[in-house]
This record gives structure tokens, sequence and C-alpha cells, in this order.
């Protein structure tokens, strides 16, 4: 055997060495990239996992808002993502919230999820956003009347139209909690809702959800302050001597201890007021005077008070006599009363109106009577082009009823009045 001569000897052993060293160089890169990619599969997990615990309180966040139907709804969305959404996923940003004319609720929420891993690599967080959308369902659900048929079952008609009424309800919609019938008239709405069965009125959809009575928390912004009840007559410009006046910032409040009458005619406060009224009548009613021709422009009329006295709104009847009340509500914002025009505390139920011949009720904004019966015969109330929704328990119109109503959504938007939607909201997206 020939043997290796030195020189190729040495030179054998430089190239196993030098093989060596790039051996070892490729081995850290190898070890750095798995390194790498171990550590970014712990981070990106990481943002997955909070991408998902945020995806599910912002959806739960919106189906609770479009599900509040009141003007807290932000609150509520807010609450809710916090209570499920712990601090540590959300340490770097807050949710923001959005509700259409529809009542369709949005959030979103961005946050930056910093990483321990491939910060190494010059990535030191990465960016985690969602989305949510909960739809309130149809439009249907902003109805111009509304029966709450409160203790009956779904099989009671809570709105009877009987003989010929000339009812007209342009964009908006007739709904009953329990069931309704229309005989001699269909109504003229866009839809005829109603738990129970819809029986000879237009545009029949029975068998739907229930509507949520969304105003009966507004009786918590209700003050009482009578001891007496002498009652007082208000005069557009003049009211009652001995009426209790507070200022309440966004707006002013007067206390009427006993029944108030509406007499004159004109503006009960003006017809450009430059600031809300609220006048809370306690223990009394509403009384119209004889040919009295009342409006009223940034006012509600709060009925409050117990059972011992009657509480009703009471018009002229007989002997040719007439009277109207035109309502107008306040607008500011932050007025717990805005878009309420005429509104009834829940707790009383001596309440059940008549209203006869000779009576025209022309109410924009929202009439509150969640414990009346009402019966309107022969009476009027027509030429109301704004928002109009007429809460009552039951109503029952009899003859030549004249009622135009009308649901405009900016003129809502314009008053602030809050609407109802569908019961069971739904995530869209």
């Amino acid at each position: 055997m020939t043997p290796i001569p030195e020189s190729m000897a040495r030179g054998r052993t430089a190239f196993v060495g030098d093989e060596c060293g790039s051996i070892a160089i490729q081995f850290a890169f190898a070890l750095l990239a798995l390194a790498g990619l171990i550590g970014g599969a712990v981070d990106f997990g990481s943002a997955y996992r909070t991408q998902t615990k945020l995806q599910a309180g912002l959806d739960v966040a919106v189906l609770a808002a479009a599900r509040s139907h009141s003007d807290d709804w932000r609150t509520v969305a807010t609450r809710t993502f916090d209570s499920n959404v712990d601090a540590a996923f959300r340490a770097e940003g807050s949710p923001t919230f959005s509700r259409d004319d529809t009542g369709t609720v949005t959030g979103t929420i961005g946050v930056t999820q910093p990483t321990s891993f491939i910060k190494l690599l010059g990535i030191g967080s990465i960016p985690v956003g969602v989305h949510a959308v909960a739809s309130a369902g149809r439009i249907y659900d902003n109805s111009c009347i509304l029966s709450l048929g409160q203790g009956s079952s779904t099989s009671v008609d809570s709105i009877t139209f009987n003989g010929a009424p000339d009812i007209q309800l342009n964009q908006c919609t007739l709904r009953s909690n329990t069931s309704m019938r229309c005989n001699g008239h269909g109504g003229g709405s866009v839809g005829s809702i109603a738990v129970g069965t819809v029986s000879g009125c237009s545009n029949p959809q029975p068998n739907s959800s229930p509507v949520t009575d969304i105003y009966a928390s507004l009786a918590g912004n209700i003050t009482s302050l009578c001891g007496s009840r002498p009652g007082g007559t208000w005069s557009p410009g003049v009211p009652p001597p001995g009426v209790t006046f507070q200022n309440k910032g966004t707006y002013v409040e007067y206390h009427v201890c006993g029944n108030l009458t509406l007499s004159g005619s004109g503006y009960l406060t003006g017809s450009s007021p430059n600031t809300d009224t609220v006048i809370i009548i306690e223990n009394g009613s509403l009384n119209m005077a004889d040919d009295a021709a009342i409006s009223t422009k940034r006012v509600a009329f709060i009925l409050t008070g117990n059972d011992n006295y009657q509480s009703t709104i009471n018009f002229p009847s007989g002997g040719g006599h007439t009277a109207s009340l035109s309502l107008s509500p306040p607008t500011t914002q932050g007025t717990p009363w805005r878009g309420i025009s005429l509104y009834q505390d829940p707790i009383l139920t001596n309440v059940d109106n008549d209203w006869g011949a000779g009576v025209t009720l022309n109410p924009n904004g929202v009439v509150y009577l969640p414990n009346s019966n009402v019966v309107m015969s022969g009476s009027g109330a027509s030429g109301v082009s704004g928002c109009t929704k007429f809460i009552s328990n039951t109503l029952r119109m009899n003859g030549s009823v004249d009622i135009n109503y009308q649901q405009d959504q900016s003129a809502c938007n314009n008053l602030g009045v809050t609407q109802w939607f569908d019961a069971n909201p739904y995530l869209s997206e």
C-alpha cells in the first residue's frame, strides 16, 4: 500500500476541519430557525387565544345591547363585555359600539398582543382585532300603535276596530301583544302584528314575538312633592298659582297637586320655547276645558300618584262641545323625558279613558298609557305627520274615528323617540 504523502495528509486534515466548522454554523442557524418557529407558534397561539376571547365577549355584548331597547344600550354593551373578558385580554384596548336606526348594534375592538419569543426577531407585538354585529330584527316593529294586553291570554283581542273608522297608518304598523280584530276596516298599516291571531286587519302577521315594554323604567325619573291636591288651571303662558317649579338643568319641572285643567287656545309654553318643560300631575287627571285648543312644544305631561284618585285624560263630551290637544315632546339630549309627550306611571291602575265625539288628540312623540283601556268613539286624531307611538293596555275604536298616524324615521330621530325592536336579536356577522 502506497503511503499518503505528508502534504496531502495535511490538506485532508485542514479540509476536514473546515467542513466541521461549516456544519457547526449551519446547525446553529437551524437551531435558531427552529427556536423561531417554536417561539412563533407560542406567540401566535397566544394571539389567537386573545382573539377568540375578545370575539366571544364582543358577540355577547352586542347581543345584550340589541336586546336592551333603551337609551342605555351602550352602557349595557360595555358592562357585558367587561364582565365576560378579563382585563388581561384587553389591557391595551377598549371596545367601541354603535347602533343604527334599525337597532342593529356593531362592536369593534383592536389590541396589540406583546410577544415573548419572536421579539428576538424584531417582532415585539401582534395586532389583534375583532368585529361583531347583532341585528335587532324586522323594521316592521316600528309600530305607531301598540296594545300591551297585560294580564290577558294571547287569544284576547286587545285591539279592536268596530264600524267604519278612518284609519291611516303610514310607514308604521299596528301591534298587539295578544290578538287583534278589525271589523269594517283593516287599519291600513304596513303590518298588523300580533302574538296571537289577526282577524280582518291589513297585512296580518299572527304568531309574532311580543314587544318588551321599553318605557316602564322611565318611571324611575319621577319625583313626588305634593301633600294636598288643590289642582289648578293652566292657560297658554299662565301656569296655575302655587305650582312648584324646579330647574333640572336640561329642563324645567312643574308639579301640579291634583287635577290639571288646560283652557284657552295656543301654545302652552310658547310656540318656540328655549327649553324643555315637564309637567308632573300628582294624584289627579289631565282635563281639557270646553272648547280648549291647546298645543305643546318640547313639553311632557307625567301622571303619577296613587290609586286613591282617578288618573285619566278627560275631554268634554256632549252638548256640541269640543276640545283639541296637540302634543310634541322634549327634545334635548340628556333629558330623561326626551321623546315622551304623555306618560302615565305604571303603578297607576285607576286609569281607563273613554273619548267620545268632539275629541281631537294629535300626539307627536310617545303617548304611554300602559294600564289604560282606551275607547275612542267618534273622536278624531288626524294630521300627525312626525313620529307617533301610542301605547295602551287595550284599544277599541268605534264608529267614525279619524286616525292618521305617521312614522318618519328622521322625525323620530329629531324628537329623540326611543323605539322598540325585535325581542330576539341575532348575530348577523
